[in-house]
């Protein structure tokens, strides 16, 4: 059947299609004529959506209209929707290996907790989650505060800078990573080099042991261990008699470079490091240095010496470093000493020696500090290894 009207009604006429009783809004708004044709079951809902219409003629919308443009929206807000999922953190970390930050901050502070932050907001935008709701799920994690703020704060603030957040919409400006409370009014750092000692003669892993070795022996930063192992520190041999086996130069990108001084078993560990390539990361070495502390502890006769053995956190090597350097280091100075930087400034008539440490002193081989260290493993290699084409090589990749 087709459509005909049938009668009139406060707001224009009604017509009937196949059977059904259609009410049709008819009005002249500032000159124009509007036809609306309303989505309502009985006159009475018509009357509403008069009311509605009277009260602003230009924005009213039928209910058909207010469903398409409530879909429309959707649509758009979720193509518009900022939500931490699996690629845009994927694309998130490889920004920040761009931007130079090391292989494991990337992976183990910041790609993992992202991911439990990812887990947590299960698919919410964004924009639609509160700063009370993120110290809420805060206070669900027992542990590890201050890197989950801090990745997450990272996160966001990449957003930004790519324009998919607005400051306005990012719960995360105000929420405060918290002041890390100084470690060494917990606890004292560092270990005795009896404890590294029995430790590192537990460790299965060649790869740990060089590690070990070059943080306890010459303070090593990870960061700098990452650098020798990715060829970007520069090794030679110099055979000094007074114990100096060798030096690691890295070159600053300000244009200076930092040189140690190695001793034999030290820089064996660092030729070995680098022919691998690739560093020992975080996580495989706490595993390693944990069953090693296990071990050791299976061969004690008491519980009371069961609990002094400590599980070696690598990072407090440095510190343990200077507490022996100030209590039992030696200082080895190379075979050809050279005179003090002081007089060196007075006879070229600089006023500062900054100058001549800047401009014109160059020191190849600088002193070392030799501990009483006994690092020993029966699987340790000869430490009488020669390395000049490996130092061949290497000046010619830095050069």
């Amino acid at each position: 059947m087709g459509a005909k009207w049938v009668g009139k009604w406060d707001g224009g006429r009604v017509r009937e299609v196949d059977g059904r009783r259609v009410w049709v809004i008819e009005r002249r708004i500032a000159g124009v004529r509007r036809v609306l044709t309303l989505s309502v079951a009985s006159e009475r809902e018509a009357l509403a959506e008069l009311a509605l219409f009277e009260r602003d003629p230009l924005a009213y919308k039928t209910r058909k209209q207010a469903a398409l443009s409530a879909a429309e929206a959707a649509v758009r807000a979720a193509s518009e929707a900022v939500v931490l999922t699996p690629d845009v953190q994927r694309d998130f970390l490889t920004h920040a290996r761009k931007e130079g930050l090391t292989e494991e901050y990337v992976e183990h502070i910041l790609g993992n907790y992202l991911a439990h932050w990812g887990v947590a907001l299960a698919g919410r935008d964004l924009r639609e989650v509160t700063l009370a709701e993120l110290r809420k799920l805060l206070k669900g994690w027992k542990t590890a505060e201050h890197h989950r703020i801090v990745a997450l704060k990272a996160f966001t603030k990449w957003l930004r800078q790519d324009g998919k957040l607005h400051r306005s919409n990012d719960p995360t400006l105000d929420l405060m990573v918290p002041q890390a409370k100084p470690e060494k009014s917990v606890r004292a750092k560092g270990y005795t080099m009896k404890e590294v000692e029995a430790v590192y003669g537990e460790i299965p892993s060649q790869l740990l042991r060089d590690t070990i070795c070059m943080r306890a022996k010459a303070a090593m930063h990870d960061s700098e261990i990452a650098r020798v192992a990715r060829g970007e520190a520069l090794l030679k041999e110099v055979d000094d008699p007074c114990g100096i086996k060798g030096t690691v130069t890295f070159f600053h990108k300000r244009g200076d470079h930092h040189v140690i001084s190695l001793d034999a078993q030290t820089f064996a560990a660092a030729t070995r490091l680098q022919a691998r390539k690739k560093p020992l990361t975080r996580a495989p070495a706490l595993v390693m240095l944990k069953r090693a502390a296990n071990r050791l502890r299976e061969k004690c006769e008491s519980d009371e010496e069961k609990e002094k053995i400590r599980v070696i956190e690598p990072g407090e090597l440095r510190h343990s470093f200077s507490n022996w350097a100030s209590e039992y280091g030696v200082l080895v100075r190379p075979t050809k000493q050279g005179l003090p930087v002081e007089e060196v400034a007075a006879v070229m008539g600089h006023k500062s020696t900054k100058t001549t440490r800047t401009f014109y002193k160059s020191v190849q081989v600088p002193p070392m500090i030799a501990l009483p260290l006994k690092l020993v493993h029966h699987e340790d290699p000869s430490i009488a290894l020669r390395t000049a084409d490996l130092n061949a090589s290497n000046e010619k990749s830095v050069a």
